[in-house]
């Protein structure tokens, strides 16, 4: 896209100006875009990994976020992932914004930006004019499918790997051993960051492969060419495998591991059915996308048929395109190769926005020229065509953001495309609403979660459930989830744990403490178990000299009051708003033995519960300074299934 050689001089300046600014296209339309993204909160994977990790909440030595998984919690189980380099970034930002989300925010957008700018870099390397390679740095900074990427502070992982990743492309040089070494570094800083990264190892070798093709360099010469990328996958298996071995939890196989290879293979087609589509729908982004081991026949044709005409595509016009080009398309494919589903990854999904960041990167780099050329036959319409799309591209971005900013909306928006048999929506739905202490309501949706006969199942829905159940006082049902869990996965240790606690919710204090011995042999010198066996040991010890609750007649408050403190500690909600129930209808309860049960009753008891008991507050001291706080706390748990 040039000037027409009968331009005015005055029209070639303009163009000219036009040139040199036109990588501030993209940057200023992603930043529009992205504005409101920056006043997000924390959602989903951010509590676990940013708010729940101490290494995050305080730093840290610095070995110590290259020596463990990425997620860290002791009583999970361990999904493989060894992303240290983001876990350490958390932290810096953690003490820099003093843990506000907005702040992580900010820096999500800034290295979506980077991204932005190397992506326009490379269309120019690639051949593209600087307008063309403008408009397709716009087309994929805007892209509304990437927004969990940019939008979602966890999503960084793909954004990261990217920025290290493209950065290492364009600073390779065969012909400088300084560039090469740089390039390798930035490879491991991308791997550190997520395995995503491992692409550009094939766009080195088929780059160096095309030098060779060309006989610009012998085989053995481009061998050596390739040493420096060689000694990065080293040192980062090194690393890998020295923090998985520090890793004392149980390796989740993932969720295809179970799946016999046609099964694994139908996925993967589906898969890739579903991107394909997702590229074509941009405007609709959405969470998850199908489900693992729920295929259609209708997908898996599809993916065979995108499969076969991508095949065919790069047959037949692959040699047209230049060596940079052909690496980038094939990195784009090995991309989302690695999410389809052939290999374990611990996911249950089919497919996912977020894992497009990196294919759809590198396949705009891959046709930005191409595509120039076929637009130059017809200047006005690729110009009206782009503009309406970069315009509803960036319009459709800027909407879905403000899903990004309110948990519930996320989900709730997320409940509302997939509908109510979206497993996964569903336990997190029900996570929320066990987190407001809303345990009938979040029973509905993890009921929901569980499906009895899929092999998608995780047991952290079964888990989650169990959970509830127990909070709820439906404790054989709950023991009986978790000793079904225990018999599956005998390393899950959280399972053993929530285990002894429900034996302990349930009064059964003998059994409570034997779960607590052999979880103690699983895991010797765990600091956890000592702790939770002096909890029980004075449960036990303060049940037995309780007398006992007698149907029908009141007892006297300090006792209620005993019960309910029991039953708090042990977290068992539902027979220690009971006691505080009781000791509110006692004659002989004490002001502040009310405001105690007053107090648990509206953050945790069941909502008409908790309203009588503020109303009580209300009647009965209305000057209270606590009235406001209690009254704020009710009101945003009843409203919780009320925001759209």
């Amino acid at each position: 896209m040039s000037p027409s050689p009968t331009a005015s001089p005055d029209t070639e300046d303009l163009w000219e100006r036009l040139r040199r600014r036109a990588i501030f296209l993209p940057l200023l339309l992603v930043a529009l875009a992205y504005a409101n993204a920056v006043r997000g909160a924390f959602v989903w994977d951010d509590h676990s990994l940013i708010e729940e990790q101490e290494v995050v909440r305080e730093l840290a030595p610095l070995p110590e976020y290259f020596t463990r998984m990425f997620w860290s919690d002791p009583m999970g189980v361990s999904r493989g992932y060894y992303r240290p380099l983001v876990t350490l970034g958390y932290a810096v930002e953690h003490a820099l914004w003093s843990g506000s989300p907005e702040g992580f925010h900010f820096t999500n957008l800034l290295l979506h930006l980077v991204v932005v700018t190397w992506v326009f870099l490379l269309c120019r390397r690639a051949g593209a004019s600087p307008l063309a390679s403008a408009v397709g740095a716009s087309v994929f900074g805007v892209f509304p499918r990437l927004t969990e990427s940019v939008a979602w502070i966890a999503g960084r992982t793909d954004v990261l790997a990217a920025a290290f990743a493209f950065g290492a492309l364009l600073v390779y040089r065969s012909d400088r051993a300084s560039r090469r070494w740089g390039a390798a570094v930035l490879v491991l800083l991308g791997l550190l960051c997520k395995e995503v990264a491992v692409v550009t190892v094939l766009g080195f070798g088929m780059l160096e492969l095309s030098a060779v093709a060309r006989k610009e360099r012998t085989a053995g010469r481009a061998l050596r060419n390739l040493v420096p990328i060689a000694v990065a996958l080293a040192v980062y298996g090194a690393m890998r495998l020295n923090a998985l071995r520090a890793d004392v939890r149980e390796l989740d196989a993932g969720a295809t591991a179970g799946l016999p290879l046609t099964d694994r293979a139908a996925a993967g087609l589906a898969a890739l059915g579903h991107y394909a589509v997702m590229l074509v729908d941009a405007l609709r982004p959405r969470l998850q996308v199908g489900m693992l081991g729920e295929h259609p026949a209708s997908w898996v044709l599809l993916g065979a048929g995108v499969l076969a005409a991508g095949t065919f595509a790069v047959w037949r016009w692959g040699g047209r395109l230049s060596s940079l080009e052909r690496a980038a398309l094939a990195m784009g494919a090995l991309a989302l190769a690695l999410v389809l589903h052939a290999i374990p990854l611990g996911l249950h999904t089919l497919a996912s926005d977020r894992f497009l960041y990196v294919p759809v990167a590198l396949w705009v780099v891959a046709l930005a020229a191409p595509v120039e050329r076929v637009a130059r036959t017809r200047p006005r319409a690729a110009l009206a065509l782009s503009s309406v799309t970069l315009l509803a591209f960036a319009g459709a971005t800027h909407l879905r953001n403000q899903d990004w900013v309110d948990e519930v909306r996320l989900w709730r928006v997320a409940e509302e495309v997939s509908g109510p048999d979206d497993a996964f929506v569903q336990q997190q739905l029900g996570g929320l609403f066990m987190d407001a202490h809303r345990y009938e309501e979040a029973l509905v949706h993890l009921r929901r979660s569980v499906r009895e006969k899929s092999r998608v199942t995780g047991i952290k829905a079964y888990n989650n459930l169990a959970l509830c159940l127990t909070k709820l006082g439906q404790h054989d049902e709950a023991i009986s989830l978790f000793q079904d869990m225990v018999r599956q996965q005998p390393g899950y240790r959280r399972a053993h744990l929530n285990l002894a606690m429900a034996f302990a919710r349930a009064g059964r204090f003998d059994d409570a403490l034997a779960q607590l011995r052999r979880l103690e042999a699983l895991a010797p010198g765990d600091a956890v178990v000592p702790e939770l066996r002096a909890l029980l040991e004075r449960s036990r010890d303060t049940v037995a000299r309780l007398p006992r609750a007698a149907p029908g007649v009141t007892e006297p408050a300090s006792t209620s009051e005993t019960r309910a403190k029991l039953y708090q500690e042990l977290g068992a909600p539902h027979e220690a708003a009971l006691g505080w129930d009781a000791v509110l209808a006692a004659p002989d309860a004490t002001l502040e033995q009310r405001l105690h049960a007053t107090g648990f009753l509206v953050f945790e008891g069941d909502l008409p519960r908790a309203r009588r008991a503020l109303e009580w507050l209300r009647q009965t001291r209305p000057e209270d300074e606590r009235l406001p706080v209690l009254e704020e706390a009710l009101l945003s748990r009843a409203a919780l299934g009320d925001t759209p």
